[in-house]
């Protein structure tokens, strides 16, 4: 069972998009998205997604692309 990614599309369309398109990370993960995740003020200011319920917000795609990274390689260690 791969851990689950949830994204907001609203926040996809302003540049989280950027990590779905990362077949390193979209090749360990679940992927859910919803068309809100009433995380509105959040997804005006930042890139964010729930990793296993925890959520990461970073200030572009590449550092969120960054802090999921290190979460998947957190998670492994943990559950596999």
């Amino acid at each position: 069972m791969d851990p689950l990614l949830e994204f907001c599309e609203q926040n996809l369309a302003q540049g989280s998009q950027l990590v779905l398109e990362d077949e390193e990370i979209t090749g360990q993960v679940d992927i859910q998205t919803y068309s809100c995740m009433s995380e509105c003020t959040l997804c005006a200011q930042k890139n964010f997604a729930f990793f296993e319920g925890t959520r990461l917000a970073a200030d572009s795609p590449e550092e969120l692309k960054q802090k999921i990274t290190q979460a998947i390689k957190s998670w492994q260690e943990e559950y596999s």
